[in-house]
């Protein structure tokens, strides 16, 4: 019994997500050692956190009512389900909104979020991919990978993320030790990029204009990384 336990909660993706997330922290908590503004960013990215991994999990629940008076729901087997994609969405939206609020609140130095986010993102990416296997679609490239024993051999999404997040961190190092500020509106550009690109990859649903939801998320990210780059730029030439 204890082993099917440690079995199915190794496999519960919320951990998972909650153990990366935590890693990011102590990156980016580590990254601000001196600064000034450590506590407050810390405390306000950690409580973002929680509010995106709350309405993630509670979304199945609050976009389906009914299962409230599913008589073989239980707290255990709850735990152990996933939330959906709109939920996780949502709550990106609300942590970026809770965040937002903090620092106008607070007096936060946005620019000091935006330096060390990306380096947190990426190890929290990376080490997610590390604990979760993630397939694509069929393909018949020399890397694919066979699942369960089956005939066909599939996308290594998970290989494919954890190449970009580890190539991306690098490059990043790489610039921060030569002195180059890493823009964080180029960051999410080219990551949302790279996760529309994967999409290609994946079993998808229409949801709209014959869009998945993840692809619509990635393109109004994407998009709002062009204004957030032309906005900065601005208040540069300005200057």
């Amino acid at each position: 019994m204890m082993i099917r336990l440690l079995h199915q909660l190794t496999n519960v993706e919320w951990l998972s997500m909650t153990f990366s997330g935590l890693v990011a922290y102590f990156v980016i908590s580590r990254l601000l050692k001196g600064e000034p503004s450590r506590e407050p960013i810390t405390d306000a990215l950690f409580k973002s956190g929680l509010i995106v991994l709350a309405i993630w999990k509670l979304s199945p629940l609050v976009l389906q009512p009914t299962l409230l008076l599913d008589e073989t729901l239980n707290l255990f087997s709850f735990l152990l389900s996933t939330g959906t994609d709109l939920g996780l969405y949502l709550g990106v939206a609300a942590g970026v909104w809770f965040i937002t609020y903090k620092i106008r609140k607070d007096s936060i130095p946005a620019e000091k979020i935006t330096e060390v986010l990306p380096f947190g993102l990426l190890s929290g990416f990376v080490v997610f991919f590390l604990l979760n296997r993630s397939v694509g679609t069929v393909t018949e490239m020399p890397w694919g990978i066979a699942v369960d024993q089956s005939s066909y051999r599939y996308h290594p999404l998970g290989l494919y993320q954890l190449i970009f997040g580890i190539a991306s961190g690098l490059l990043m190092i790489w610039a921060k030790r030569r002195g180059k500020s890493v823009s964080f509106g180029s960051f999410l550009l080219y990551f949302s990029l790279f996760q529309m690109t994967l999409t290609f990859f994946q079993y998808t649903t229409p949801y709209f204009l014959g869009l998945s939801l993840q692809q619509l998320f990635f393109i109004v990210v994407a998009a709002l990384s062009i204004i957030f780059n032309t906005y900065k730029k601005e208040g540069k030439d300005i200057t």
